[in-house]
């Protein structure tokens, strides 16, 4: 019991030694710092890993986002979601493969939504992560998508999605 305690404790302090770096204007320095939290997992870390989802800056929010990926549960999960709908597609393709990593399946719906992007990479990292939560409501998008689809790499990624998806359930 005193070693899960004392675990606890020292995961407390370094999260608040790595949030209280994150004052610093150095930009490569906060996303070094946004992924430590998001491997570490403390529940401390994930107001400020939300806010800097937030952030003016892009690299800030893209390494906020994928530290939320880190984090999991579901409000990391709900927050994703909102970010589903950033105006940069970048950090739209970075909350869609982080919610491919987490894989839970109430992201379904929201993943489904962006299949339709504007943007190559939005549309890659959702077809990747609905074949990683084996998406049984994406199989009939994902086979109309490979028979309309003339870029070879989303004709692989759409592939593998539909293997994945298939491959996961006993015939």
């Amino acid at each position: 019991m005193k070693q899960k305690s004392s675990k606890k404790f020292w995961r407390r302090w370094l999260t608040r030694w790595l949030i209280s770096g994150l004052k610093t204007k150095s930009v490569d320095i906060r996303t070094y710092l946004l992924q430590a939290l998001g491997k570490i997992g403390d529940e401390g870390a994930l107001p400020v890993i939300q806010g800097a989802a937030k952030d003016s800056n892009n690299t800030i929010r893209r390494f906020a986002v994928s530290a939320l990926g880190d984090f999991g549960g579901k409000t990391a999960i709900d927050e994703l979601i909102i970010v589903l709908r950033d105006p940069e597609a970048d950090i739209r393709a970075a909350a869609a493969n982080a919610l491919g990593r987490i894989g839970d399946k109430s992201a379904e719906d929201a993943l489904l939504e962006i299949l339709g992007d504007a943007e190559s990479s939005v549309r890659a990292q959702a077809v990747i992560a609905l074949g990683n939560l084996r998406s049984v409501k994406a199989l009939p998008i994902l086979k109309e998508m490979i028979s309309n689809e003339s870029n070879e790499w989303m004709n692989r990624y759409i592939s593998q999605s539909i293997r994945e998806i298939e491959g996961g359930f006993s015939k």
